[in-house]
């Protein structure tokens, strides 16, 4: 890549032509960035030292025609060159590929041994490259910042649980959840520690779960702390049996230890594992426009979430009422007629947008079964972020439209090409808030 003059000026960019006044508009506007230049000097001194994204993700090279078989991907990317182009598929690198047909899982740690060698070597020793902007030879190196993943991929790279009563990442062994008897799944609740101390949330009961919240929020895990914890354990591979599992594995909430941590930045690191917001905007907005069209299978509003509620001894006006010769369950503030269901999905479908702004929703939406299937994840990022608050405008309540609505700005606001750093607060507050509201 340095072998061309235009390249490897643009692999510079970040050092000479970047513009610097407390904007976040590329990675290297944040704190990690600036953490490595303040550790290791001698690495931020020269601006030709890369600075990489790692992304991996299951895919099915066969279409419909195979759907058990996993194949996966790494790919890499370098954040030297401005944000125009540091996505371009020409600069996309794969790394590796791990072929299926069954995913690795949390074995994922013995396919990418060969991936960390090199990471390890541009770290320690560096290649000899020649610049042909400089007209130089030089020593190249290479740091990972972080990896980028939807979340069951993000807990195989941080060899954590990202399911039952442990599922968070961040909070670990301190997530706030239950296990909801009827749904046979769990909740995770606590949302209200994140408020600050003297929001009149904390305070309330019978909006909540019925008690008073005093707590305060879980601190987030270092890398050093994890990897103290679990540089000593054992973690045989391989995939074991369902009894073993459950009696060693489900009671652990750490299940492998991160081949990254063999990178001797990686537990100095703030932030070493992302998650992908296109694949969270497309749960959270299949889960909306399932509960507010009511489509069979994705809707998460019916008996089994009326019961838990019940269990749970609020909300009494849903509770389900029981006759001789039926079930009913009382409507919400979501619960919409035909008619208003038939406005939602006809705002979508009479949408005309620009050319490749979106897919044509008009082929995805179904006005006889009110449904939309076939979405795409840029789909889903378009509709969260732009056209759903339009959706729902004239036809939910005030409540519940503001919810959604605070919702969908918050996945606008941090999806913006620029972001400053001062916001960053007042968004954790506003969504935090809207969780509650929610």
């Amino acid at each position: 890549m340095f072998k061309n003059s235009e390249y490897a000026k643009n692999l510079c960019w970040h050092a000479n032509d970047r513009k610097v006044d407390g904007v976040l508009r590329h990675p290297a506007d944040t704190p990690s960035w600036r953490l490595v230049d303040h550790l290791w000097p001698d690495f931020g001194f020269e601006p030709r030292n890369l600075r990489l994204g790692l992304s991996t993700d299951g895919i099915n090279p066969y279409g419909d025609l195979s759907t058990k078989y996993s194949c996966w991907h790494m790919i890499a990317t370098i954040y030297n060159r401005p944000p125009w182009l540091c996505m371009r598929r020409k600069y996309l690198i794969l790394t590796m590929l791990i072929s299926g047909p069954k995913q690795p899982g949390y074995d994922i740690h013995v396919y990418l041994a060969p991936l960390i060698d090199d990471l390890k070597l541009m770290w320690e020793e560096g290649v000899q490259r020649f610049d042909a902007h400089r007209n130089e030879r030089f020593t190249l190196r290479a740091v990972l910042l972080w990896t980028i993943n939807d979340f069951p991929a993000y807990g195989n790279l941080c060899g954590c649980s990202v399911k039952g009563y442990e599922a968070c990442p961040i909070c670990g062994e301190e997530t706030s959840s239950i296990r909801l008897p009827h749904g046979k799944k769990n909740a995770y609740m606590g949302h209200r520690k994140y408020l600050p101390h003297h929001h009149p949330y904390r305070r309330q009961k019978k909006a909540f779960d019925g008690n008073q919240e005093h707590g305060t929020p879980p601190l987030p895990l270092l890398g050093e702390t994890i990897y103290n914890r679990l540089k000593d354990k054992t973690f045989p591979c391989g995939k074991r049996s369902s009894r073993r599992l459950n009696e060693d594995i489900l009671n652990d909430y750490w299940k492998r230890i991160s081949a990254f941590y063999e990178l001797a930045y990686w537990k100095k690191l703030h932030v070493r594992h992302c998650l992908d917001v296109m694949h969270i905007e497309k749960n959270v907005l299949m889960n909306i426009i399932g509960t507010l069209l009511d489509i069979p299978g994705k809707s998460k509003d019916g008996l089994s979430a009326r019961l838990d509620l019940v269990e749970m001894n609020i909300r009494p006006e849903l509770a389900p009422v029981f006759d001789e010769s039926r079930t009913y369950i009382p409507a919400a503030c979501y619960t919409l007629s035909r008619e208003e269901k038939v406005s939602i999905c006809r705002t979508l479908s009479d949408l005309k947008v620009p050319e490749g702004y979106s897919s044509n929703f008009r082929s995805l939406v179904s006005l006889e079964n009110l449904t939309l299937s076939g979405l795409k994840s840029h789909d889903c990022h378009v509709i969260m972020q732009q056209l759903l608050p339009i959706a729902i405008h004239g036809v939910l309540p005030n409540n519940a439209k503001v919810a959604i609505t605070r919702l969908c700005s918050f996945f606008n606001a941090i999806c913006s090409k620029t972001l400053r750093i001062s916001d960053l607060d007042k968004l954790q507050q506003d969504v935090v808030e809207t969780l509650c509201l929610l």
